[in-house]
């Protein structure tokens, strides 16, 4: 975080320092301080993580049983994939050098912890007297801190009532993830003939991020304006170092150190391509479920807001 703040700070100072002569030269327009205060209200895509439980739950022979409810196999339950909705309030000092643009540098309240649990069974059944069944149970997470931005605005149209402006600008953002996976297969409901457990967790993780927004400011009064803001962003976070916990009931436990990796795989229990999140030093050469579009696996900030709030004129 230190280092995601620092560069803030030298792009801060840098600004600083270059639009204080450009304000100081212009005598009808001499540096104005304000304070931006807004509640914000918007979704993230989430990325990665997301992908994987939906390509699972959304696999086509899952979609055909739901469909056509077939009397030799049925399911129950569903995979979730994470909320991205998010809901924050935001702080920001503003710095206007000349009529038409202004500085701002900000901290977000966005702190989003997302998490849940959820359960799937497929029974397969081949006759009155034999039938398999396949439970999988899922609990992701993603974890962000307070992002930290800088933003530069331009204002397109100004009147004593109302104005359009224009911004853009860089942000900080942090976060981390975590799954916990169970498998269990059996063809009898008392013995669990197959079961795996998997559980990895990646280290915190830090990137700078882009944002542009278009907003309008009403004047109501000599120092208070009010404003509503639609803001877009594109932030990714990628190359996360991870542990991974592994054990089945065949194998003895692993403990695995290395990179998360997303990649595509064959489902041998159930068929179709599914997409998965592991843990990985290096990505195997082969697997029998055919691994493929092998990358670093990313948490997507990227996403719409919209905002609303005051701006007070310090002096």
């Amino acid at each position: 975080m230190k280092n995601g703040l620092s560069a803030l700070a030298y792009l801060f100072i840098a600004l600083f320092i270059v639009v204080s002569p450009v304000s100081a030269g212009t005598n009808d327009h001499p540096l104005k301080f304000s304070i931006r205060l807004s509640g914000e209200a918007g979704f993230i895509s989430v990325g990665d993580i997301n992908t994987g439980l939906r390509t699972f739950n959304n696999n086509p022979r899952f979609i055909e049983i739901r469909k056509t409810n077939p009397t030799w196999e049925s399911l129950e339950g569903n995979i979730e994939t994470l909320n991205g909705l998010f809901a924050n309030s935001e702080a920001e000092l503003r710095i206007d050098f000349l009529r038409k643009f202004g500085l701002g540098i900000a901290v977000s309240g966005f702190k989003l912890n997302r998490r849940n649990e959820s359960f799937l069974r497929f029974i397969n059944i081949y006759d009155s007297s034999l039938s398999f069944t396949y439970e999988y149970s899922y609990e992701p997470e993603i974890m962000t801190s307070a992002p930290y931005k800088v933003s530069l605005y331009y204002y397109l149209r100004q009147s004593a009532k109302a104005s359009i402006y224009f911004n853009g600008g860089i942000g900080y953002y942090k976060g981390k993830m975590s799954e916990q996976f169970d498998f269990r297969t059996y063809d009898d409901p008392l013995t669990y003939d197959s079961w795996t457990n998997r559980h990895w967790e990646t280290e915190w993780k830090s990137t700078m991020g882009i944002h542009v927004g278009v907003g309008v400011e009403l004047q109501m009064g000599r120092k208070l304006r009010i404003f509503t803001e639609l803001q877009g962003r594109y932030a990714r976070i990628g190359n996360f170092r991870a542990i991974q916990q592994y054990e089945t009931g065949a194998l003895p436990y692993e403990e695995t150190a290395g990179w998360l990796y997303y990649f595509t795989m064959d489902n041998l229990f159930v068929g179709g391509r599914q997409a998965d999140l592991t843990v990985w030093e290096v990505p195997p050469d082969y697997s029998f479920e055919f691994i493929a579009n092998v990358r670093k696996a990313r948490i997507d900030f990227s996403g719409v807001s919209l905002k609303v709030g005051v701006r007070l004129s310090l002096f």
